[in-house]
């Protein structure tokens, strides 16, 4: 009896072991080495920065049980530039324009481990047309020989595709690409470099806040065109997107950032000065600190929210485009199910 009792012990003892080493590994395969997060400049982007130097990420890893990793945010170009970083396994979360992932998500749809679908909404956004030409007074100005119009990237980019839904409202159906052979790939900080010297690289640009903030009022510069005029109001510009086995592998550290992006759009609400001081910090930016925090305080041209907003006219348009082949029945099928209870459009 005495020998089936120790048996027993000692097979409930290994059973104990093994599973305790069963959980440490789950732990350890829920956690990257190093989380790398895609951004670009912009106000846009100051939930990644928020999240991370506000400490919220660290927060809600420990708060879930996981042992933080180390958190490196990236600058990169553009949306191309971002997919590359996931399917090489050298970023874990990409940020950029929401036109760009609903194009991405419906290309690597059915793909398995390789399937890109939204996190969460970032900002939502005006896009605005400032022109040093005095001639340049409305989108029919656009002269398409002599104007050159910079966006982030050509065609694909959230501005560049806002000026394509103008121009169908302007010259009709099928008529969408008549503006963009005025257009030039151009990061947001050169073309304010361009319009404040004169316009030595393009004469016009489609800025986001701040640098809409930044160019109001400049001697010989003008506002020409608001993509709050297609839409009423801002629409979500900005979001962040993973692959599905990211997603699947590591569910505590997608919840965490998830919780930490919310966390930081608190903060960006509560406390638009704390928020300006990490934007400087984050983008090295030499702007001053009040023009950030009026830009953080104008509800009429920047949110930030989880949810995304206006997805289904973004959708539709890109639709007739050609850009997306069969646009989505609802904004959560562009998002894995952690922000599907909130309220989105």
């Amino acid at each position: 009896m005495l020998s089936i009792a120790s048996s027993l012990k000692h097979g409930l003892v290994g059973l104990l072991f093994s599973a305790t080493c069963l959980l440490g590994l789950t732990t350890h395969a829920e956690t990257v080495q190093e989380l790398r997060i895609g951004v670009q400049f912009g106000l846009g982007y100051l939930p990644v920065h928020v999240a991370d130097r506000a400490g919220f990420l660290t927060n809600r890893m420990r708060e879930r049980g996981i042992e933080p990793v180390p958190v490196r945010i990236v600058q990169l170009a553009g949306g191309p530039q971002m997919n590359d970083g996931l399917l090489s396994g050298t970023l874990e979360i990409a940020t950029g324009g929401y036109t760009a992932m609903m194009v991405f998500c419906e290309k690597t749809r059915g793909a398995g481990d390789k399937q890109f679908l939204g996190i969460s909404a970032l900002a939502s956004v005006p896009y605005d047309l400032f022109s040093v030409d005095p001639e340049l007074k409305t989108l029919k100005d656009i002269d398409v020989q002599r104007d050159k119009i910079g966006v982030p990237s050509i065609k694909v980019s959230v501005p560049a595709v806002y000026l394509q839904m103008a121009a169908e409202q302007l010259y009709g159906p099928g008529r969408q690409t008549t503006l963009d052979v005025a257009t030039v790939s151009l990061s947001q900080p050169d073309g304010a470099t361009s319009l404040l010297s004169g316009g030595s690289t393009v004469n016009g640009y489609m800025f986001s806040p701040p640098f809409i903030q930044q160019m109001a009022g400049k001697p010989g510069i003008r506002r020409v065109w608001s993509s709050n005029e297609l839409f009423g109001s801002p629409a979500t510009a900005l979001v962040s997107w993973t692959t599905e086995k990211f997603h699947r592998e590591n569910p505590k550290l997608f919840a965490a950032i998830v919780a930490a992006m919310k966390d930081a759009m608190s903060l960006i609400s509560s406390d638009p000065q704390r928020a300006a001081e990490i934007y400087i910090a984050a983008e090295h930016s030499r702007l001053p600190p009040d023009l950030i925090i009026a830009a953080l305080a104008d509800k009429a041209s920047l949110r930030y929210t989880s949810a995304p907003e206006q997805s289904m006219k973004i959708a539709a348009f890109l639709h007739r485009a050609g850009a997306l082949k069969s646009p989505p029945a609802q904004w959560k099928d562009l998002f894995f199910p952690e922000i599907h209870s909130e309220s989105g459009s």
